[in-house]
């Protein structure tokens, strides 16, 4: 009796480590994969990609499930999340629907002008960064494409790009309009926050430096705005990259709408694409503060002035000349 016992635990056990053998093999999923199918790719290709990173484990039985269920031409091109040890069914199925498609984390930060952005969604391949450019300049949207993370998936139409970051400017800074009052446009109020945006380190100081822009612009006096030249300057080959670096008196003199220190009142638009609290300092500006002048110290921060000498003798504390 003992022994018959002993054989049927020895039964049980071998039989229950055996399937578990078989689940563990058959439909245990694996890692995550991210593959890409290309357009017009066929499915006999399709199914050995698949095989060969191991998310199937017949690839003649998905050619096969592929034919009998739909065609290769019904396999969506792009990117997809897909997981090694999974079946075929539920592969074509997720690919087919769309249910897997891998979205590409992409961050677009504060002050970043839409070239900037459209050479991020080019690189990751996203979209194309003419076409995103066009749409950008042909409706005026610079400064309102909200800098954000957003999840893209792969050849996303230009305009889809456009209306997400659109639908973020809509949910996070359209309701500042609404709730502070001011005399500027919007857009006039984007203009300021994208120039407080290129100047600002420190977060606590957006509302000081919108204050000094807006002093200047109610005065008539120029803003004399150095992101606003760098702005016009566009490209800077030798450092490849924008916002050129250690602007010069030449470069204070160039010829652009853009350049405040050559044009009084407001450029014709936003430089870049502002965050909410550079946006909201503009509307919110520091209270009672009438400095004019301001200069970056050895720390990040600013120094304040009301008046032109007493700025002078801060840049000559500063820089030690």
């Amino acid at each position: 009796m003992k022994k018959f016992i002993l054989l049927l635990c020895l039964f049980v056990c071998l039989t229950a480590a055996g399937m578990w053998a078989v689940r563990a093999y058959f439909f245990s999923k694996g890692p995550l994969v991210v593959v890409k199918i290309e357009p017009g790719q066929s499915g006999s290709s399709v199914a050995q990609m698949l095989k060969e990173k191991g998310i199937i484990r017949s690839e003649l039985f998905f050619k096969i499930l592929l034919r009998l269920t739909s065609s290769a031409r019904d396999l969506k091109a792009g990117r997809f999340d897909l997981r090694e040890n999974t079946s075929a069914f539920e592969v074509i199925n997720c690919i087919k629907s769309g249910k897997c498609t891998h979205y590409e984390k992409v961050t677009f930060l504060e002050g970043w002008r839409s070239e900037e952005i459209a050479e991020v969604l080019a690189e990751k391949g996203i979209t194309d960064a003419r076409a995103f450019l066009d749409i950008v300049r042909k409706n005026d949207l610079e400064g309102y494409l909200f800098p954000s993370t957003y999840l893209f998936a792969e050849n996303t139409p230009a305009q889809k790009v456009v209306d997400e970051m659109l639908a973020q400017y809509k949910k996070n800074i359209a309701p500042l309009f609404k709730k502070y009052k001011t005399n500027l446009t919007e857009k006039q109020v984007l203009t300021v926050a994208s120039i407080v945006e290129r100047e600002a380190i420190v977060h606590d100081e957006r509302p000081k430096i919108a204050a000094v822009y807006l002093n200047r612009y109610r005065i008539g006096k120029r803003l004399e705005a150095d992101p606003t030249v760098q702005y016009a300057l566009g490209f800077n080959l030798k450092e490849n990259r924008y916002w050129k670096k250690g602007l010069t008196y030449r470069d204070l003199k160039i010829s652009s709408p853009y350049n405040t220190y050559r044009n009084a009142g407001l450029p014709p638009g936003p430089i870049c694409n502002p965050s909410r609290e550079s946006v909201l300092g503009v509307l919110n500006p520091e209270p009672n503060f009438d400095a004019l002048y301001f200069v970056a110290d050895s720390g990040g921060r600013h120094v304040f002035s009301k008046t032109f000498d007493e700025h002078r003798r801060h840049i000559k504390r500063i820089r030690g000349r």
